[in-house]
């Protein structure tokens, strides 16, 4: 090995380099939280560069075009060569195939990429012109719940009568006119030459399936194929790494089954389970070592998700052995909540940290409102994630819907909305102006169309925008020149339109920058769509305090972190209590929250809640922590979990040892050895004692029937799943379960 690579491979830990080195088979690494992902992609990059590998010939996936260039950016540091290295994400890798064949895909080349908003844009459009019920009719629902049924049954890959029978019954009755909506949906979009999201992957997957010879060279063109955060790919995703990656290619895939939190998005964790089976061969190497947290706080994160039904065998460990424990509170009620935390945030701050390492999380964007009240009152600044997205500003949309229109004259969304702008247009005289300029032989004819039609004689506005689309339509000229020129005719409109005017202006300056990446203004359009820059980038730096949901704070860390409404009916959240499978994944999001935390960790689970509905309600532990071993937690108060092993340990004589049951072992997880005795995991086998059900097996019911056994509450009750009864919470000694034949 040359001074170069051993330089390339210095550093590494030995499970580490073990990924990095390891070629000849399909690898996947189970990259537990914290343990040095990045630097593994990173390094095996541009080790197989050193090894003599065509940069060009490297592909690197990854869920965000950002992430990719960073990494790209760290393997070029140890090689330069690594700067021809092909990144990005699965949607923009399907982009490009769709343009480069768009015929044989059913496309034309220019075609628009929608985002969700105005994918909702277009369903409205659907539900006016088939006469439907809609709008202020609270019986139809609404366009984004329309649009949210089919992109849903899209990514489950289950028809929409399907989908809406066992997720949304009460929408039953009116499933044939949701069918007739999403026909009509993807009718407009092909009259458009539009795309969704969804249509990347499926069209880009029928394309390489249909057609050997573009399946061969894609498979010719990428000798070594990498894709970060595994867990967190669909089921079509998967199918598309099948068909890129064939016999004779390097394949690696990094991921954490206890980091999969996005099945609402269509992500199937049972990608990475089945990984080997897909994959012949495949060597599984697991990073255990955790770079960022204390100890303390992973013998939490540890027992946490070993209660998890599915789940690779890994226990994550740390040389950072100093720290306190983890801490839970249990104040009276939301305002104690706020109170409790802005005080902490406040000794804090005291001591000497800074407001940009500590977190706030929580499950959804409601939890947060009390405390923001809190911090405000006491003129603490904070930032919150999970809120609006660039593209979602309808600022931002104003100024790309006109040069959409250049890029796909197709586009009739946003013709409207551009049209619409302008004073005296409405949805009528929009559609009149959109019928005049459907003749319009290209780009350049769009300027004196306008100036011709009825509205363009008798309005000045309308022979603005005439001008502005000269200047738009100009082939030579490059994406910035056309990105300044709508800002500048925008900006009157958007004095105009908006009280803060100068925030969106701020955010509207963005847009140059971004454009100077880019050759063409289709590629810059596409990209902004695929991966969006955050909104409000000037309030995202730091001096302030984060307050952000747990799905927007995963790849981020905090050396302090506040976990809030940690109890049933929040984290694990109400409508996944019936849901075997979503509460498996409520725990993994726990489990994402807690791990965020380097130093310090404070769970704090109010004792009841109050709404105007039903006044004042009890507010139970969270079961991820209800169950958990006393010793990985610290309580104001008392034990207020671990009851059930402090009570066993009590009564269990010095010379017997309980024989815990034994956890079948889920698919693709080796069965661990005997716990240690003292070990989070011995503690937790001795929890296991008086449960004589494992959590994940199937037991008979005299009523209910079969069921999946999904947990225990206490040592007395256990929850099981039923088919057709849903989710029942049952006092063992009177439940009369039995195995399940």
């Amino acid at each position: 090995m040359s001074g170069a690579g051993e330089s390339i491979l210095g550093g590494l830990n030995p499970a580490q380099r073990q990924a990095v080195e390891l070629l000849g088979r399909p690898v996947l690494v189970i990259a537990g939280a914290g343990s040095g992902k990045t630097r593994t992609l990173v390094h095996r990059v541009a080790h197989v560069v050193e090894l003599g590998v065509d940069p060009r010939e490297i592909l690197l996936l990854t869920f965000t075009r950002r992430a990719a260039a960073e990494m790209l950016a760290r393997a070029r540091q140890l090689n330069p060569a690594c700067a021809a290295v092909g990144g990005g994400t699965f949607h923009s890798l399907c982009n490009r195939l769709l343009r480069r064949y768009a015929a044989r895909a059913g496309l034309m080349p220019n075609f628009t990429i929608i985002d969700p908003a105005d994918a909702e844009h277009l369903v409205r459009g659907c539900i006016d012109e088939l006469g439907l019920k809609g709008g202020k009719d609270e019986r139809f629902p609404k366009p984004r719940t329309v649009f949210g049924l089919i992109s849903a049954s899209r990514n489950l890959e289950l028809s929409l009568a399907e989908l809406i029978q066992t997720r949304e019954p009460h929408l039953w009755p009116i499933s044939k006119e949701i069918e007739r909506i999403a026909l009509a949906y993807a009718q407009a979009k092909q009259r458009q030459n539009q795309v969704d999201y969804d249509d990347l992957l499926f069209m880009a997957e029928a394309l390489l399936r249909d057609n050997p010879d573009i399946q061969d060279d894609q498979r010719r063109r990428w000798r070594h194929v990498l894709v970060d955060e595994y867990q967190d790919t669909n089921a079509v995703q998967a199918r598309l790494l099948e068909l890129i990656c064939g016999p004779g290619q390097e394949l690696m895939v990094v991921g954490d089954d206890a980091q999969s939190i996005y099945r609402f998005r269509g992500a199937r964790i049972d990608n990475i389970f089945e990984f080997p089976e897909r994959f012949a061969g495949a060597a599984v190497v697991k990073l255990e070592r955790n770079y960022r947290s204390t100890q303390p706080i992973l013998d939490l994160t540890n027992a946490i998700i070993e209660g998890a039904g599915q789940r690779f065998d890994k226990r994550l460990f740390t040389e950072l052995l100093e720290g306190p424990k983890p801490r839970l509170e249990r104040p009276r009620d939301e305002r104690g909540q706020s109170r409790l935390v802005r005080e902490r945030i406040q000794k804090l701050l005291a001591d000497g940290a800074r407001p940009e390492d500590i977190a706030v999380l929580f499950r959804a964007g409601r939890d947060s409102f009390d405390l923001e009240r809190e911090l405000t009152a006491e003129h603490l600044a904070y930032v919150k994630y999970g809120g609006l997205k660039f593209l979602e500003a309808s600022h931002i949309k104003d100024v790309l819907a006109h040069l959409r229109v250049i890029a796909n004259p197709l586009d009739f969304v946003s013709w409207q909305r551009a049209l619409m702008l302008l004073p005296g247009v409405g949805p009528t005289t929009a559609q009149q102006i959109v019928a005049h300029l459907a003749l319009a032989a290209g780009p350049a004819d769009f300027g004196p169309r306008l100036r011709a039609c009825p509205q363009g004689k008798r309005s000045a506005p309308v022979r603005q925008l005439a001008e502005l689309m000269d200047e738009l339509s100009d082939p030579a000229a490059p994406p910035l020149d056309k990105v300044e020129a709508a800002l500048e005719y925008y900006e009157p409109f958007c004095r105009e339109q908006y009280e803060d005017y100068p925030r969106r202006l701020r955010d509207l300056e963005e847009l140059p920058g971004l454009a100077r990446a880019f050759g063409s203004l289709e590629d810059m359009l596409a990209e902004l769509v695929l991966d969006p820059p955050a909104a409000h980038a000037e309030e995202m730096g730091g001096g302030r305090i984060t307050l952000s949901t747990v799905h927007s704070a995963k790849g981020m860390e905090w050396p302090h972190v506040f976990v809030i409404w940690a109890t049933d009916g929040r984290l694990p959240s109400s409508a996944s209590l019936d849901d075997p499978d979503g509460l498996e994944e409520e725990r993994r999001l726990l489990y994402v929250a807690c791990t965020r935390a380097a130093k310090g960790l404070l769970l704090v689970a109010p004792r009841e809640s109050f709404n105007r509905f039903d006044g004042a309600r009890d507010q139970e532990l969270s079961r991820f922590l209800d169950d958990l071993p006393a010793a990985v937690m610290e309580s104001s108060g008392g034990a207020v979990f671990g009851e059930a092993f402090t009570r066993l340990a009590a009564a269990a004589a010095p010379d017997e040892t309980p024989v815990a049951r034994p956890v079948a072992a889920p698919r693709a997880v080796k069965e661990p050895a005997g716990p240690k005795v003292g070990s989070v995991a011995g503690k937790m086998a001795l929890l296991q004692y008086d449960r004589p059900f494992p959590v994940g097996e199937m037991v008979s019911h005299a009523k209910f029937g079969r069921g999946k056994v999904i947990g225990y509450r206490g040592d007395d009750k256990i929850m099981v799943h039923f088919t057709g009864y849903g989710l029942k919470t049952l006092v063992l000694k009177f439940a009369g379960l039995q195995p399940a034949q």
